[in-house]
Formats: structure tokens, C-alpha cells, sequence
């Protein structure tokens, strides 16, 4: 018994002792003694208000706790109240550290980042790293940590060079318990946070097992009004853009479970809202304002990577895409560009670890797009663009990353208040495939000329593009994209005007395309029917020469047409050497043309030119790239009211070698309008005439053969007119020379050549045989009628025995063809000029004379036996008859001849004695004069023969002097021709 009472008394004591000790000396030996080791280790001051201790219940709480911030008011670290409860009994059985309690009141941290960038707790860090010590394997240390508790904590960030802060109040923290003993393994950790971060709410509430190895964790992140863009001055890129103003809403849930196995699972599900999202350049300009953004977050496991979307909403979103005259665009200039290092780096790195990449897995049930406004701006243009798409609605449903998933898009949006566009169908995006109906309604041109005006210099004043059809996207086996269309388009209302004279250009009412099948990759086309109605097109020259189709031409295009065509022999022979390519497949039923005209002005003469091609109608049918086929073309009009024009033929210019057939036929052109023409470059106007035009031009593996018909009706020239342009030649003599008797000027010039080579121009080729023709009419006139009727260059003249004027059976059928030429051509007028030749007509003379004295010697005896008379050129005379009246005409000769020496005339050769005869026969000047006259009379008499030519056109010209102008291989004995 007394033993029992002197350990109870002991106890007692003990007790006493202990309390006495716990309540009272530990609080008072603890306090300085932790105020003192903390202000050592951490050389800052630390001030305790009160340490209590209960060592019954084994729990301690420390009060009024503050660690001072160097220069500041405000302490780094600062609570009012910890308090701490261990469990004895626990700990000693389960031989681990048990807490019951552990409650931290109203905490404070005030965190603050300097100038310089260090921290105000950067002097608490170590600077000398300490040698990594090899890890031993030891026996974790047993915890249980129970009712975790901090209430209403505070922390104040102050981040002085950005001169910006940050505030968490009401921080509230509560996990029932942590532990990593084993009997608490399977239990989980439910953690519940608060706070209020820079006054948004931010809830965390979940549940982990931190020490199993499967680290099974699920949160529940609830955030509400998170101002996005106060966090993103901590982003460590630079960005181009200016966020102003996002507000995140959170309320998702994240679960985690690591795998032995396995990798680790990590998913995200639940829902992201967005509102107020303004977002601006550097230099405040606009790019998106979106006030509304939603993301339903069915499940999103970015470690396998797979994401499932339940649905995305944008309500209202205004987005700006600009280019700028450097050709940037503002999207693309969102994000800073990477440095070569940078760029460099990702690569290093994959080398040196490579590692498998897995697919992305991706589903989004329901995309949609409310209200949209879109703009955009093109200053890159000669002209600013400024394009708007409001309002658009877009919705989309069951996309997939899945291969061979499909889902569906409907697409609507109004372009620059004016025009309907949408689209609708299903939508692959593994590969990518869709089909999609297509409907585009009134697109203005105007609005999109600046991307075309640079290249040709027109002025779009209106007109619409609208196409309805379907749009099929798809991959082919080699993952290329193959495009295809069908459906119809049309062009309406289309009038241009050009800019270097504002006259108009082209326009029409409508041009429609029927039943378009088109595609991509490869290339195709087909078309049933093309339409082009109520059409106009205007060509001018103008007063410089140059052409109004020139004027529309930039400075780059006529570069490169010269180019073109200076390359275009060493392209053909290039050309030669490549494989041959697979030609396009084009195909178009029918082209129609309806109501077409075309206007000709020409202001480069004076008075100015101006004709009008009207009612252009017609088609071309059966238009195809084969090589084999033909279209029929079949156009008619009139030039003017009255002249009609008629092109028929067959043509295949989409082929790889072009083919053409074709007749053009221009009939009853008045000439009269062309008088402007005429008195610059001929020097008469017209008084009347009328013009037919017939071409036929056949192109066949690039070989040009054309023929060209001219005939011209009634031509009368007026008065002459001065003109320095005028051709210096008898314009009149060579009209009368193509005119025959009808009054008629046919010419038919044929013209071949290769396209191939660069200076073939079929225009050009014909204007230069038309001259040459005028010109040979001018200057050799009797060529032209050689050529008109068969004869040669021989027409221009008659030539005639030495001293006789009588025309041979030779001389008389070219006399024919001059008398024919006379016929056909009523106009001309005809010189006939007779020559001698001076010495051999001379002699021929003689030689005349003396066969005259012969033949009549023969007559008068005919005539003594009672022989009737005849003509002395009918007289025929054998030898022995010359002879014999030689030597009577001998005889009777009154001239000196030889005698022997008694005075009697000597007998001599009959050689000699015509010899003697014709030194005695005298011819003069005059003799000769009245040969050629009667050379050039019996020319006159055998052209008049026929009695078709009037003897009023047909003159004999006295010539100045008896012989003519000497020619090569023609006598002078002859007579000459001129016309007038």
C-alpha cells in the first residue's frame, strides 16, 4: 500500500513537474530560442507574440508569428495562429509521426520581385550547390498528418518592373488527412482549396492517393472571371499582339492514375468558357473581339494524345485579317518568330532522343459559329481592299481525326452586304473528303479588281459572278488533293471601261455556263452550253497609233509578251527535244453567241474612223482537246445595218496542234466611209465603191494555207487632195488598171507560211501583196495585164522586120491580148508609139524598094500577056525570075557603073549588081519617120478590128526621136505602148 502511494505521489509530482514544465518554462525557453535560430539562420528579424504548449494533450500553438522583409513595412511571412496536435499513442504503436491537428490561421507571404529580377527570399537560397551524396537506401519516414486546415490566408506579390501586384485572399485549404502508412495507403486524400486570386474565384476540390504508386488523383478546377491577360506578362515569349481583356470560366474535372505497366493517364473533361476576349496589334488595331467562347470538354487526354469534344459555341466573333503593303498578314505576325538557334534546337533534340509518335486522336461533336463578322483588308494592292463577310454562320457536327469518319458542315455568310454564299455536305477530315453543295449569289467583280488591274488596265463598273453546284474534295492515293466541280456559273451585267482613255471596253448582259463538270489534279473540263448575250466590245486607235487593247496591257505583260516572242524559236526547238505532256482534257458542247456588236474607232486619222459590227449572233459546237475532233462554227452579222458577215468553218484550237477550216465572207461594204483612208494614203477620197471580203484560211499542223478574195464594185476617186502621206504614183491609172469592164476589181491573194515562225503575220503578209500589186500596176502596167490575160512582159511592145511595118502572125495574137485588155478595162486609155532603128531599118528600106522594082518589072509583063493585077506583095519569083528582072532593073538604073575600056558596061554578078543597086537607092529621115508611122498605124487599125474598142481611147504619139529607149534583147524597130 505504501509502495502504491509513493508511486502515485511520484506520478503527482511527475506531473506537476511536466505541466509545470510544459506550460510554463518550455513556452519561456522556446520562444527567444526560435526567435534567435530563425533571425541566425535567415538574418532577418522574427518576432513570436506567444508560444503555447499543453503537454497533456500534446499540442502546441505558436501565436503572432512574423518574419520581417528587409526595407519594408509589411513582414515576408506572417501568421496569427499555428496550431499543432499529436496523437502519442499512435505514434509510438504505429511508430510514426502522427498529428491529430494542424490548423494554420489567417498566414500571410508577402513575395516581391525587385529590379534587378531577384526575389526578396533569393538571400535565402544557398549559392554553393553541395555535391550530390549518394542515395542510400532507407526506410521511409512514417507520417499521418490529419485535419489540415489553413483559414483565410493572404499572399501579396509585388512585381516592381512590370509595377504590377497580385493578391490571394480568403485562401482556404482542408485535407482531412495525408498519410503514408500502409494501413492508409487505399485511402484517399480529399483536399479541398479556395482562394480569391486577384479577385477571381478559384475553387479546387478532389481526391488523390500520393503514395500509392498508381498516384490516383481526381480535382474538381472551378474558376470563375480568370483575367487571362494580368498572367500573360509572365509568359516568357515575346508576343506581337496586345491581349485586353479574356475572362476564363472553369468547371472541370481532372483525374490521374500513373501505371506500372503503362504510361500515365491524365483526363480532363468538363466545360472552358471564354468571355470578353479583345485582342489587338502592338499598334491597337483590331484583329478579334469575341464575346462569347464555349468549349464542352467530354473527355481530353493530352498524354495519348486524345481529344474529345462535346461541342464548341463562338457567339459573335469579330475577327480583322489585314495584309499590308509588305505582303504580311497580321495572323501570321502573332507569333514571334524563332531564332535560328531556336529553330535549330527541337531538331537536336529529337535527334538525340528519338522518340515514337503517336497520332492524334480527335472527335468534336458539334462545332458552331453564331454571328460572325469577318473583315478583310488588303493594302498590298494598287488599291486598298476591304472585303466583309457578315453575319456567318457555320456548323459543323461529328468531326473526326478517325480514319474514314464523317461528319457535316453547313456554312452561310452575306459578302459586303450584297452577296448569298454557302455551302453545306458531309466532311471527311481523314483523309480529307467532302462534297459539298455550293450556292454563290451576285459576287461583285468591282470589289475584287485590285487583284487583277495591275495586270490589265481596266475598270470594272459592274457585274456579278454567281455559281451554283456541288464541291468535292478528296486525297488521292498519294495524299495529293483532288478538286472537283459541277454545277453551273453565270457572269451578268458585266461592263468595263478602260483607264487610259475611260471609253468603254467590253460589257455584256449575260454569259452562263450550263452544266459544268471541272476538276483538279488531274485537270479537266467539260461543259455543255456557254451563252454570251447582248455583247460589246470597243477597239480603237488611237491619235499616237498605239490601240486601246494596248493601253489595258501593263508594263509587266507587255514585257513578257516580248519576251514571248523573241523566245519563240528556242521554246519550239526545246519543245522538240521534251517528252511530249498529257494534253488537258477540255470538252464544251456548245459556245452561243446572241446580239453581239462591236465598235472600230480610229482616231489616228483625220477626220476620225468609226464602223460597228452589229447583231454578232451564231455558235461553235463541238469544242474538244482530242486531237481528232472538229468544232462547227457558223457566226453571222453586219457591219453596220446592211453589210453582213458570215464565218463558218470547222476549227480545233484546244488541240495540241491547232486546226482551222474556216471561210469568212464580208459582202457589200460601203467604201465611201473610208474616205479618211484614202485621202491620207492615196490622195483621193471616194465617191462610191462597194468592198467584198472573201477568206479562207486552212491551219494544219501549224501550217498556215489561206486564200484571199477582194473584189471591189464601182470605184470612183473625187477630186485630188494634198496629202504628205499620199502614195507618189498615178493612183488612177492603177484603179483603171484592176478595174475591168463591170467595174470590178478582183484580186485573189493566197498566203502560206508556219506559225511557228515568229515573223509569219497573215495581216501584215496580205497588206504587202496588196501593195506590191498596186505597185505593179503603177510601175509595170503591161505585166499586170500579161498576168490578167495570159500574156507576158512582152505586151508593152510590137516588134517589126527590118524597114516593113507589117505585124506578123507572132505580133498579131499579143495585139489580141492588148485589144482584150482594152475590152475588159474601159477606163484605160492607150498611147501607140511607132521607132525605127535607124541603120537596120535604113537598109531594110532599101532592100524593100529594090524587091518593089523587082516584083513591078514582073507585073507590067503579067500584065502585057493580058494577066489580071494583082497586089506586088502576092508576086512570088523563082530564081531564075530574080535574076533575070535584077539584071533589067540592072540595067535600067541611072547610076555610074563599071565599063571595060572601050566605054561599054561590063557584065558582072547578080551580087554586085544588087549591091550596086542599093548604094544607089536613097532613104531619109523622113522615109523612116513615115515607117514608124505606119507601123504604129497598122497597130491601131488591128486593135480596132474587132469593133470592141473605141478608137477615141487609142492615140498615136509622134515620138520625139525616130529610135527608142534601148532595151535588152528587143529591137528598135517596134512600136510601144503606154497606158493612161
Amino acid at each position: 500500500m505504501r509502495t502504491f502511494k509513493k508511486i502515485l505521489i511520484g506520478l503527482v509530482v511527475f506531473l506537476v513537474i511536466f505541466g509545470i514544465a510544459g506550460f510554463f518554462i518550455a513556452p519561456a525557453v522556446l520562444k527567444p530560442l526560435i526567435i534567435e535560430k530563425i533571425s541566425e539562420s535567415l538574418h532577418r528579424k522574427t518576432s513570436i507574440a506567444k508560444i503555447d504548449i499543453n503537454p497533456f494533450a500534446l499540442s502546441v500553438t505558436i501565436k503572432g508569428f512574423s518574419l520581417e522583409d528587409p526595407g519594408k513595412k509589411s513582414p515576408f511571412v506572417a501568421f496569427d495562429e499555428l496550431y499543432v496536435n499529436a496523437d502519442a499513442s499512435s505514434s509510438i504503436f504505429r511508430r510514426a509521426l502522427i498529428l491529430k491537428k494542424i490548423i494554420l490561421t489567417n498566414p500571410y507571404a508577402g513575395i516581391s520581385r525587385k529590379q534587378d529580377g531577384t526575389y526578396n527570399f533569393t538571400d535565402l537560397i544557398p549559392k554553393d550547390k553541395a555535391k550530390p551524396q549518394p542515395v542510400k537506401e532507407e526506410k521511409p519516414f512514417l507520417f499521418s498528418l490529419n485535419n489540415i486546415q489553413i483559414i483565410n490566408g493572404k499572399i501579396d506579390f509585388f512585381d516592381e518592373p512590370r509595377h504590377t501586384s497580385h493578391s490571394v485572399r480568403e485562401m482556404n485549404l482542408s485535407i482531412p488527412f495525408i498519410s503514408n502508412i500502409e494501413y492508409y495507403l487505399q485511402e484517399y486524400v480529399v483536399p479541398k482549396f479556395s482562394a480569391i486570386i486577384n479577385d477571381d474565384k478559384l475553387e479546387l476540390a478532389g481526391k488523390t492517393q500520393p503514395f500509392l504508386t498508381s498516384r490516383a488523383t481526381s480535382f474538381d478546377l472551378n474558376v470563375q472571371d480568370l483575367d487571362i491577360p494580368f498572367y500573360l506578362n509572365y509568359v516568357p515569349a515575346k508576343m506581337n499582339f496586345k491581349l485586353n481583356s479574356a475572362l476564363l470560366d472553369t468547371k472541370m474535372k481532372l483525374n490521374f492514375v500513373m501505371y506500372k505497366d503503362k504510361s500515365p493517364s491524365l483526363v480532363l473533361s468538363g466545360n472552358a468558357t471564354f468571355k470578353k476576349i479583345i485582342l489587338d496589334d502592338l499598334q491597337k488595331n483590331k484583329i478579334l473581339h469575341i464575346p462569347y467562347l464555349s468549349i464542352n470538354m467530354t473527355s481530353v487526354e493530352p498524354l495519348v494524345p486524345d481529344i474529345h469534344l462535346a461541342d464548341i459555341a463562338i457567339q459573335s466573333p469579330d475577327l480583322v485579317i489585314h495584309r499590308n503593303k509588305q505582303g504580311e498578314i497580321n495572323l501570321l505576325k502573332l507569333a514571334q518568330k524563332q531564332t535560328e538557334k531556336e529553330k535549330t534546337t527541337p531538331k537536336e533534340t529529337a535527334a538525340a532522343t528519338p522518340a515514337k509518335e503517336t497520332g492524334l486522336k480527335f472527335r468534336l461533336d458539334n462545332f458552331f459559329i453564331d454571328k460572325a463578322d469577318f473583315t478583310f483588308i488588303d493594302d498590298k494592292t494598287y488599291k486598298p481592299v476591304n472585303i466583309h463577310l457578315a453575319p456567318l454562320q457555320l456548323k459543323a457536327t461529328n468531326l473526326s481525326l478517325e480514319k474514314g469518319a464523317q461528319g457535316n458542315i453547313d456554312l452561310a455568310f452575306t459578302l459586303d452586304k450584297k452577296s448569298e454564299i454557302s455551302a453545306h455536305g458531309p466532311l471527311g477530315l481523314e483523309p480529307l473528303n467532302s462534297n459539298l453543295a455550293l450556292d454563290v449569289k451576285n459576287i461583285s467583280i468591282r470589289a475584287l479588281q485590285p487583284y487583277f488591274t495591275d495586270k490589265v488596265k481596266i475598270d470594272v463598273t459592274r457585274g456579278t459572278v454567281s455559281t451554283a453546284g456541288n464541291l468535292t474534295l478528296a486525297k488521292d492515293k498519294k495524299n495529293e488533293l483532288v478538286i472537283k466541280y459541277s454545277g453551273k456559273a453565270y457572269v451578268n451585267n458585266l461592263a468595263t471601261i478602260d483607264k487610259a482613255q475611260s471609253n468603254d471596253f467590253l460589257k455584256w448582259k449575260a454569259l452562263s455556263f450550263d452544266q459544268i463538270q471541272t476538276g483538279f489534279n488531274p485537270f479537266f473540263l467539260r461543259i455543255k452550253t456557254i451563252s454570251l448575250n447582248d455583247f460589246y466590245s470597243r477597239f480603237i486607235i488611237n491619235p499616237d497609233k498605239t490601240t486601246n487593247i494596248q493601253d489595258i496591257m501593263s508594263d509587266e505583260s507587255k514585257k513578257k509578251q516580248g519576251e514571248k516572242e523573241s523566245s519563240a524559236k528556242s521554246v519550239e526547238k526545246k519543245q522538240d527535244k521534251e517528252p511530249s505532256e498529257k494534253p488537258v482534257d477540255i470538252k464544251i458542247g456548245k459556245i452561243m453567241f446572241r446580239g453581239g456588236k462591236i465598235d472600230f474607232s480610229d482616231k489616228n486619222i483625220k477626220p476620225n474612223y468609226t464602223a460597228n459590227m452589229l447583231n454578232l449572233t451564231g455558235s461553235i459546237t463541238g469544242l474538244s482537246s482530242q486531237d481528232m475532233t472538229r468544232a462547227d462554227v457558223a457566226l453571222k452579222g453586219n457591219l453596220g445595218h446592211g453589210s453582213p458577215i458570215d464565218i463558218a468553218g470547222k476549227i480545233n484550237p484546244l488541240a495540241k496542234d491547232l486546226f482551222a477550216d474556216i471561210k469568212i465572207s464580208f459582202k457589200d461594204i460601203e467604201l465611201s466611209p473610208v474616205t479618211p483612208y484614202t485621202n491620207k494614203y492615196l490622195g483621193y477620197p471616194i465617191i462610191k465603191g462597194k468592198l467584198n471580203f472573201d477568206v479562207a484560211y486552212l491551219v494544219d499542223k501549224r501550217k498556215l494555207d489561206s486564200r484571199n478574195k477582194v473584189t471591189i464594185d464601182q470605184l470612183t476617186f473625187g477630186d485630188k487632195v494634198e496629202s504628205p502621206d499620199a502614195i507618189k504614183a498615178p493612183v488612177t491609172l492603177a484603179v483603171s488598171l484592176l478595174t475591168d469592164r463591170n467595174g470590178q476589181i478582183n484580186l485573189d491573194v493566197p498566203v502560206s507560211g508556219s506559225l511557228d515562225d515568229p515573223k509569219f503575220r497573215v495581216w501584215p503578209i496580205i497588206w504587202q501583196v496588196l501593195v506590191n500589186l498596186i505597185t505593179k500596176a503603177i510601175t509595170s502596167p503591161f505585166a499586170l495585164i500579161a498576168s490578167l490575160t495570159g500574156g507576158g512582159e512582152e505586151l508593152s511592145f510590137i516588134e517589126f522586120d527590118y524597114g516593113n511595118a507589117v505585124v506578123t502572125d507572132e505580133n498579131r495574137k499579143k495585139i489580141t491580148l492588148i485589144g482584150k485588155a482594152l475590152y475588159e478595162r474601159p477606163a484605160l486609155k492607150l498611147d501607140i508609139e511607132g521607132y525605127v532603128d535607124p541603120v537596120n531599118d535604113k537598109a531594110g528600106l532599101k532592100n524593100e524598094e529594090l524587091n518593089r522594082r523587082i516584083k513591078t518589072l514582073k507585073l507590067k509583063e503579067i500584065l502585057s500577056e493580058g494577066g489580071e493585077q494583082i497586089a506586088l506583095e502576092q508576086i512570088q519569083l523563082t530564081p531564075q525570075e530574080y535574076e533575070k528582072y535584077l539584071k533589067k532593073t540592072y540595067d535600067a538604073g541611072k547610076f555610074t557603073k563599071p565599063r571595060n575600056f572601050i566605054g561599054i558596061a561590063k557584065k558582072i554578078p547578080a551580087e554586085d549588081m544588087e549591091k550596086l543597086l542599093l548604094n544607089s537607092i536613097e532613104v531619109t529621115d523622113s522615109d523612116l519617120r513615115q515607117l514608124a508611122e505606119r507601123r504604129a498605124q497598122n497597130v491601131k487599125e488591128l486593135i480596132l478590128q474587132p469593133g470592141n474598142v473605141d478608137a477615141s481611147r487609142m492615140f498615136i504619139v509622134e515620138p520625139k526621136i525616130l529610135s527608142p529607149e534601148k532595151k535588152d534583147k528587143v529591137k528598135d524597130s517596134r512600136v510601144n505602148f503606154k497606158l493612161k
